[in-house]
């Protein structure tokens, strides 16, 4: 057996060391178990571009969708474009949480809020440096942004003051996300693992090793964040209070795109053999489609209700409902 693999049976071994075996995110089941499945509308942004990943907001119907150089929003309960906003250059990221009242979105070095109940966009925020990942708390009023050079930026969403944290270093990072309230994570993919930090001290709250890099890091149930990694097959779900592996949803193959219900009781996949896959948490497919091909993004609504899938290769965005 070779060194690498030695070493890929190690960290695995680990990760199931301090997986927590549970049935079930929360005590109880949910009250209306179930899953968004049925089409409801289909939204072509072949005039726009080609949909890459999208967020829905909370508090609100509508979701945001990257496509190339664009951003869109979406109108679920009505199933329409509502607007799309041409950037100039392609959008890195868009953030899942709205602060200050806005939805934000990244490009390059400008860091834009997106007012969604008109919907318009307002001008830009210019950072010192190229942007990779952004992510934003209305419980902090903050917007965190990582930049090119490792550094971690951070600003005040009402008075659009920013400044370098001082101490940290995202080195390599390949994903943020907020944890809840004082809890920042983050993808160190130069140190093969995903991190907390307390937003607080900055102090780690711990790590997970991960096997390669990371495909895409996300919300999951209350106090979880979930992670998709090259070289494993399962959505994992990480508890964000003391940065422990909670549990895991296996899938076929590892899956270029995943969701999570918002209890936690059901994973979505996208798997290229498979198309558009949701599995339950004890690993039973309970639903299977080729139809909306190997969506390249998939966000579902903080209610559970909808489930929101793009596809590149149609430039086609689809809605779906219980």
């Amino acid at each position: 057996m070779s060194a690498h693999s030695t070493d890929r049976l190690t960290v695995m071994a680990g990760l199931m060391a301090v997986l927590i075996t549970s049935s079930c995110i929360f005590d109880s089941e949910p009250a209306e178990p179930g899953f968004p499945s049925e089409l409801e509308a289909s939204i072509s942004f072949e005039d726009v571009g080609a949909p890459a990943a999208c967020k829905c907001m909370p508090n609100s119907d509508a979701a945001l969708v990257i496509a190339d150089d664009h951003i869109g929003v979406v109108q679920l309960q009505t199933g329409q474009l509502a607007a799309s906003f041409d950037l100039g250059v392609a959008v890195d990221d868009i953030a899942d949480s709205q602060a200050g009242g806005y939805a934000w979105a990244l490009a390059d070095s400008l860091l834009y809020r997106i007012d969604i109940s008109a919907p318009s966009l307002l001008d830009p925020v210019r950072l010192d440096g190229r942007g990779l990942y952004v992510t934003a708390s209305s419980q902090e009023n903050a917007v965190m942004v990582v930049m090119e050079d490792d550094s971690l930026f951070r600003m005040d969403a009402d008075s659009i003051h920013g400044w370098t944290v001082p101490g940290i270093a995202m080195n390599g990072c390949q994903g943020l996300e907020y944890g809840g309230e004082g809890i920042l994570y983050a993808v160190l993919g130069s140190e093969g693992a995903i991190a907390g930090f307390d937003t607080g001290d900055w102090d780690e709250i711990g790590r997970v090793s991960i096997p390669g890099d990371a495909i895409d890091m996300f919300p999951g149930p209350s106090g979880y964040v979930c992670a998709i990694v090259d070289g494993s097959n399962e959505l994992w779900f990480i508890r964000t209070v003391d940065c422990k592996l909670y549990r895991m949803i296996t899938f076929p193959e590892t899956p270029a795109a995943a969701a999570s219900m918002p209890d936690g009781s059901y994973g979505y996949g996208a798997c290229a053999g498979s198309g558009l896959l949701i599995v339950a948490e004890s690993g039973q497919v309970d639903f299977r489609s080729m139809q909306y091909g190997v969506p390249a993004g998939i966000d579902i609504t903080p209610d559970g209700e909808r489930a929101v899938l793009c596809n590149a290769e149609t430039r086609m965005v689809h809605v779906l409902a219980r």
